[in-house]
């Protein structure tokens, strides 16, 4: 196929879409009229079924020269598909695929036993979806509402990856559903933001076969995890709090740590133990690296425009981001109260500023005063914030 020309894909019908795909693009992506959201390459009607032959004829450059070994295409490599035609399941069966991202919309009960996909990505919401898994899927990932997904069964467990959806005002961790089927997986890993609702460590002592675990964001009940007594590999990023944190040394196989953009006091522990630890014996790769301040967490992924009107939070977050540059490396109380004031007058410019994201802005100072080298007390921020704000 001949990249960033114009090009027709029988999709729907008798070249039913035409699409220019850039150079270098291995992926290509499907949505659904009326259903989905987002931007996608071409888009499909709601009760179109989809002809997924129609990729049999493409090939990245690589593979038409080597055309004989992909005698149903080898391109795209991977797929993004928001909609509900499992037609994709029964062409793997002839063409094997590296990697689906699916997003149906709505209910369905899903046969993978022989499909023959790689890495197979299942995002869901309000829809509940029933899986059946084969053993030609290496990794399931799951995002959303976990919830919603049910595992009937499984013949190989694969490498699992949750990033599930996380409330913004239950206070309570969060906790997996219960994987009966996928409980003797050697890998897992879990996908979350450094601020908000945490996760709970203990939710993962149902895969007590693990060999491999790597989490990020927001922990809780990190004790828990030394009852996993198989791991060899263990990876954290970006964790704010990692207070009950076990020692290395509770791993016997401990072969690899990696710690990265973590809490500073712990963080500094950890490297002192993984110091120790390579001196008993040979690890493969382990680092512990990019230490952080507990503001640093909140500056960087706990900007409180979330909830504005997307104008006004791009406009808000643009100048915190700013402010928060310049703050960042100023010495000086007056250039600092300077930038605040900078930043909280692009606010004032902003149409219909209600009580709650007169609050938000508030927080939003704080922050900024927090994050400077300067030890200025949240009492002075608000001082200048209320000086200047005329909302």
């Amino acid at each position: 196929m001949e990249r960033d020309k114009p090009m027709y894909i029988s999709l729907t019908g008798e070249k039913s879409h035409k699409v220019t795909i850039p150079a270098g693009q291995g992926s290509f992506s499907i949505g659904t009229k009326e259903i989905s959201e987002g931007k996608y390459d071409v888009w499909v009607e709601k009760d179109s079924p989809i002809n997924w032959n129609a990729f049999n004829e493409f090939y990245t450059l690589s593979g038409k020269q080597n055309a004989e070994r992909y005698p149903n295409g080898n391109w795209p490599r991977f797929f993004y598909y928001s909609g509900n035609d499992k037609g994709f399941i029964d062409w793997s069966f002839q063409r094997k695929i590296e990697d689906f991202h699916w997003t149906p919309k709505e209910n369905l009960s899903v046969d993978l036993t022989k499909a023959n996909i790689n890495r197979f990505f299942l995002h869901t919401e309000a829809n509940i979806i029933e899986l059946s898994i084969g053993d030609s899927i290496l990794s399931l990932f799951l995002s959303g509402n976990l919830e919603n997904i049910y595992i009937e069964r499984c013949t190989i467990v694969p490498r699992l990856s949750f990033a599930p959806f996380f409330s913004k005002i239950d206070p309570k961790p969060y906790q997996l559903p219960i994987y009966k089927s996928l409980e003797k997986t050697t890998s897992v890993e879990i996908s979350s933001s450094p601020i908000g609702q945490a996760f709970d460590c203990k939710s993962i002592l149902q895969f007590s076969n693990l060999t491999s675990l790597n989490l990020s964001g927001n922990l809780v009940n990190l004790e828990a995890l030394a009852e996993l007594k198989h791991l060899e590999r263990i990876g954290l990023r970006f964790v704010p709090d990692l207070t009950d944190m076990p020692k290395l040394t509770t791993w016997k196989s401990l072969k690899s740590f990696i710690g990265w953009n973590i809490e500073e006091t712990a963080g500094k522990v950890l490297k002192t133990e993984l110091n120790a630890l390579s001196k008993e014996k040979e690890l493969d790769y382990s680092n512990v690296s990019k230490l952080r301040k507990t503001i640093w967490f909140i500056t960087e992924y706990g900007i409180p425009f979330s909830g504005w009107e997307d104008k006004s939070a791009k406009i808000a977050t643009k100048a915190y981001k700013v402010c928060l540059k310049e703050v960042k490396k100023l010495k000086k109380e007056s250039e600092i109260r300077k930038a605040i004031i900078e930043f909280v007058e692009v606010i004032n410019k902003l149409p219909n500023i209600e009580t709650s994201e007169r609050e938000d802005v508030g927080i939003a100072v704080s922050q900024l005063v927090k994050s400077s080298v300067l030890d200025i007390s949240e009492e002075t921020g608000n001082k200048w914030f209320d000086e200047i704000r005329d909302f």
